[in-house]
């Protein structure tokens, strides 16, 4: 299997990169703006500016599958930078669909999306069809990313799989511990410092361990049932509080509760709960790590 990882000198992509060769013995490519690969793991890897189009029409037919986790992050930040995350995750992406339309055999393309294009619901198990609230950019053109892809299988026959994240965590291959939500938690305990939170915590995410996340990706899209389909991917639910709680216990530090900052509260989109019902139905056991037990190892 020859694969291309896009992205890969993210926090995702490096996983994904370190998942396709020890779980599954592939032949990895990897892409990203930097001049060399990040990670530890050994592959082929070219630079490449997806915002050039010159430069993505030199990638070669051949590959089987394409992972696509290019893209900016952010919340607030995608307003500061607006014109970067249209130019990236949206252009950019489409300079990459043109291209692939001239192959004569296209890979099938996998794309991760996010937990906020969910208008989220208090208590409520979010499926894939529920209702959509975009309150960033960042969120928009994540799902703009959805969009073309189905206008693409549509109009040229593309195949594809698109994956919403909610909150990964744990680290196999990077530096950092962890990644957003929990990093910053952990990054307060370890320094002994209270972990604050906003309002009463109560706010509710399902989380999921890197590697299940590659897991579920990996072998979910190999499978023909996938071709045209978003999944959640699946995991644990708990209240920020819960998990604060967990690891301010194990490091011996407060929880403090805050007011929500005006901006922040404006741009909080409540719980955001997967349900994993269509994920599973595909590819059963879908996770191999709890977090409780992660985070007392």
């Amino acid at each position: 299997m020859r694969v291309a990882v896009f992205g890969c000198n993210g926090y995702l992509g490096q996983h994904l990169v370190h998942y396709l060769l020890h779980e599954k013995g592939a032949a990895v490519t990897g892409f990203d703006i930097q001049v060399a690969y990040a990670g530890t793991d050994a592959i082929a890897y070219r630079a490449m500016n997806i915002t050039d189009a010159a430069q993505v029409a030199t990638l070669e037919e051949g590959f089987d599958t394409l992972f696509y986790f290019t893209g900016l992050t952010g919340t607030d930040v995608s307003f500061e930078k607006y014109e970067a995350f249209v130019k990236v995750n949206e252009l950019g992406f489409l300079h990459l669909l043109q291209h692939l339309r001239g192959f004569t055999k296209r890979p099938k393309i996998v794309f991760p999306s996010t937990r906020l294009v969910y208008k989220g619901v208090t208590g409520m198990p979010l499926k894939e069809e529920a209702e959509k609230e975009f309150k960033t950019l960042y969120a928009s053109s994540k799902y703009n990313g959805e969009l073309y892809l189905d206008m693409y299988r549509n109009l040229f026959g593309f195949d594809y799989t698109v994956f919403r994240v909610c909150v990964p965590y744990a680290n196999l291959v990077a530096k950092s511990l962890s990644y957003g939500t929990i990093s910053f938690f952990l990054d307060r305990a370890q320094k002994g410092e209270p972990i604050t939170l906003f309002g009463d915590g109560a706010l509710k995410r399902t989380f999921t361990h890197v590697h299940d996340i590659c897991r579920q990706i990996v072998e979910v899209a190999a499978l023909d049932g996938s071709n045209g389909e978003t999944f959640n991917v699946d995991g644990e639910t708990y209240s920020l509080k819960d998990i604060a709680t967990m690891i301010g216990n194990k490091y011996g530090v407060p929880v403090q509760f805050v007011p929500w900052p005006e901006k922040a509260l404006k741009l909080e989109s409540g719980d955001t709960i997967f349900n994993g019902s269509k994920i599973s139905s595909l590819y059963p056991h879908t996770t191999t790590y709890a977090l409780s037990e992660w985070i007392h190892a």
